[in-house]
């Protein structure tokens, strides 16, 4: 029996109760990413970047060896993490897209059956998808120190990295991991659009990298500002409450819902903060006629930075 056989073999809609020891294949996961992303580099985007960017069209000698490096760094960073963002939607949507609290927020709470929060098991598949974002959070954490480029902010998204680690951890062990799927499938859509267009910065292709920001843009607005805040964290707020059993979870119940939520709280701060960066951006963009000017999160200079 091939790999694939086998994968279609498992069933994926086997419930089992949420625990910390499903965490053990963690390490396989964060190990996973980093030797990807080595191939990849290695392979694909090392030579797509130096295609796009110095290819005879867009060869521009007036670029020193330090500035066409930093250029490729910076194109590789992008491909890579367009290349999770989009797997990661694709995994996420796959997940939820047919379960009832896809579209009803209220089943993040009951069924199936008489199962109600935080009594409820999850799908296997559910745990896959936790297993990977965990997984990818955990390797992001070291990349951001030993990989990528430093940036000014580095702080936050380090804060961003252990935050969004610590969040899908207690959500899976809390049965919150319906939200977080959810929320997951949110935060990754806008990404993919601003890794595009970083790419297509980077190569010159200044049409297509205002676009796809304006798309961020767009994307960032009615998924991270407006649906989280008046639809998920309405849901984590009010709607829980008349769901939870008080009687039988009378400590876990309160010490979760104040513990889960003041983590996703603590997320929409990030996202009104990185608002500000892409306004910025975008009246930047509007005063130079369309032109997408360079990322606002400017790079550290001198022993600061990393190289690949």
């Amino acid at each position: 029996m091939g790999l694939l056989e086998s994968v279609k073999s498992i069933n994926w809609e086997l419930e089992s109760p949420p625990v910390y020891r499903d965490f053990r294949v963690l390490p396989l996961f964060a190990v996973f990413f980093p030797s990807v992303r080595f191939l990849l580099d290695r392979f694909v985007f090392e030579k797509l970047a130096k295609h796009l960017i110095y290819g005879k069209q867009r060869q521009n000698l007036g670029d020193d060896a330090t500035e066409r490096n930093k250029k490729i760094r910076k194109f590789k960073e992008s491909a890579w993490k367009c290349v999770y963002y989009l797997s990661a939607e694709i995994l996420a949507l796959s997940v939820t897209y047919n379960e009832p609290w896809f579209m009803n927020t209220k089943y993040f709470w009951v069924g199936p059956g008489d199962q109600s929060w935080p009594d409820q098991q999850t799908k296997l598949k559910l745990k896959l998808l936790y297993m990977f974002v965990a997984g990818f959070y955990t390797y992001s954490i070291f990349a951001l120190i030993f990989w990528e480029t430093r940036r000014s902010d580095f702080g936050v998204s380090m804060g961003h990295h252990i935050a969004t680690l610590i969040l899908i951890v207690l959500s899976y062990v809390c049965s919150f991991s319906r939200v977080g799927s959810v929320v997951l499938a949110l935060h990754d859509a806008s990404d993919v659009f601003l890794e595009v267009g970083k790419m297509s910065k980077y190569s010159g292709a200044e049409g297509i990298a205002s676009f796809s920001f304006i798309l961020f843009v767009m994307s960032w607005i009615v998924l991270r500002l407006i649906y989280y805040p008046f639809w998920i964290l309405w849901s984590t707020s009010y709607e829980v409450v008349l769901e939870l059993d008080k009687d039988k979870h009378p400590v876990e119940g309160p010490i979760y819902y104040y513990m889960f939520n003041t983590l996703l709280y603590c997320l929409l701060v990030l996202h009104i903060y990185w608002w500000v960066l892409m306004y910025r951006m975008l009246v930047k963009q509007i005063q130079d006629r369309g032109k997408l000017s360079e990322d606002v999160r400017s790079d550290s200079e001198g022993e600061d930075e990393h190289e690949d």
